[in-house]
């Protein structure tokens, strides 16, 4: 305490520190969000719901073509292959067979058996069952890549594959026949198995 020279005042000499005060960097001053700002961010929300958009409906138009292709061209047509080429093989009595014909009518009977099971089961049920066909999902093309591999073996041994079998008018009209049985009891069998997984 300093009188500095005076009797009748005193005070006090004392001086804050303010290093401690200096070291803090000194608090952002925080702007308030101008109409502009506003509209570019809503800009950018909207840009991305765009694309987003754009992308989904990109992806869902891929998965419909994908499974019109699969099941709707690809399996009715080996399937069908498979039904005609077992009826061929019916109608041949057992002393005519030859080795390379047993061997074709027991590939056509092996793949028909063990393909049609796994892919139609899994589509038909379907309605009942979306996490056992999701599951499935990924070996689908797989396994239609084996089974038209396996077919076509057995048409080129059977010298079927060539332009004058799909030009057959007979071969045609029991195709349109069979296509027709099958989206009818494809479509029939999927609307009563959602009907009953949904009671």
């Amino acid at each position: 305490m300093e009188n500095n020279g005076k009797r009748s005042s005193f005070g006090f000499n004392a001086q804050p520190g303010l290093h401690e005060y200096n070291k803090k960097e000194p608090e952002p001053v925080i702007e308030e969000t101008t109409e502009e700002a506003k509209k570019e961010e809503s800009n950018e929300k909207v840009s991305e719901l765009l694309k987003d958009a754009t992308v989904g409906l990109a992806r869902s138009t891929r998965d419909l073509v994908l499974r019109i292709l699969l099941w709707y061209v690809c399996y009715p047509a080996l399937l069908f292959t498979t039904f005609y080429m077992s009826e061929r093989y019916l109608r041949i009595k057992f002393e005519e067979f030859t080795p390379t014909q047993a061997l074709n009518a027991f590939i056509t009977l092996c793949t028909g058996t063990y393909y049609a099971y796994y892919l139609l089961t899994s589509f038909i049920n379907e309605p009942a069952d979306p996490q056992a066909y999701d599951d499935e999902k990924p070996v689908f093309f797989q396994r239609i890549g084996w089974y038209t591999l396996y077919m076509s073996f057995v048409l080129y041994m059977s010298n079927m594959l060539n332009l004058d079998t799909v030009q057959n008018p007979e071969i045609i009209r029991l195709f349109t026949i069979f296509y027709l049985l099958y989206l009818s009891a494809v479509t029939v069998f999927r609307h009563f198995n959602g009907q009953v997984s949904k009671r």
